[in-house]
């Protein structure tokens, strides 16, 4: 495990909230079978991963604003489109998160591995943000925090296989390796990609745990 992160004033409450929402569920145990002792569909724990994930979503779309408004790259640039070769983690209609075939577990799994998998761009913003590595360091962080607590929203514990971190090494140094414009678009579209799955993220808890709050 690496040193703490050390949060800067910059991020003010937001470094308190998200560590109050770390805090607030314990992993659930499980028996022989490696079922989970603890209802995977208690409030608390959806309650957690909707705060997470509201909570990052916001984060990276302040931080892709600020983006558009320092580097003048956003999402209505057609350059950006012309320029897009990269392949981003996503959902398709085979992953069965959408109404039409929706299968909870299978869904989880899904998304559990595309958060692992935006590891490497997470890295890679935190290379390219100098004035807000903090910020990106901290989504990298919060990152991992809901992929485990999606993970004790299932039924079989443990059924993602822990992503290979060569890969996330090898993707940051090809990032990297871009010249400067590809760059700054290669982490615009980091940011674009990583905001549609938390508004997935958000939409499938909502749909697996109903309820009359507008958390």
């Amino acid at each position: 495990m690496g040193p703490p992160l050390q949060i800067t004033g910059s991020l003010r409450p937001l470094a308190l909230t998200l560590a109050l929402l770390v805090a607030t569920a314990a992993r659930p145990t499980q028996d022989a079978s490696g079922v989970s002792r603890n209802p995977a569909s208690g409030s608390a724990d959806r309650n957690r991963c909707l705060s997470l994930a509201n909570t990052l979503y916001s984060e990276a779309t302040d931080l892709k604003n600020k983006i558009c408004e320092s580097q003048n790259i956003c999402d209505n640039s057609t350059m950006i489109l012309a320029e897009n070769n990269l392949v981003f983690p996503n959902l398709t209609e085979q992953d069965g998160c959408f109404h039409s075939e929706f299968n909870k577990e299978a869904c989880l799994i899904k998304i559990i591995s595309n958060l692992q998998e935006f590891d490497g761009y997470l890295q890679f913003m935190e290379s390219e943000m100098t004035e807000k590595k903090s910020r990106a360091e901290l989504l990298k962080v919060t990152t991992a925090d809901l992929a485990l607590a999606l993970n004790n929203l299932m039924k079989v514990a443990d059924p993602v296989p822990t992503l290979n971190p060569t890969a996330s090494h090898n993707l940051v140094l090809n990032l990297k390796s871009l010249e400067k414009w590809p760059r700054k678009v290669a982490l615009h579209l980091s940011l674009w990609y990583y905001i549609k799955l938390m508004e997935h993220t958000i939409r499938i808890i909502r749909y697996m745990y109903p309820t009359n709050d507008s958390a």
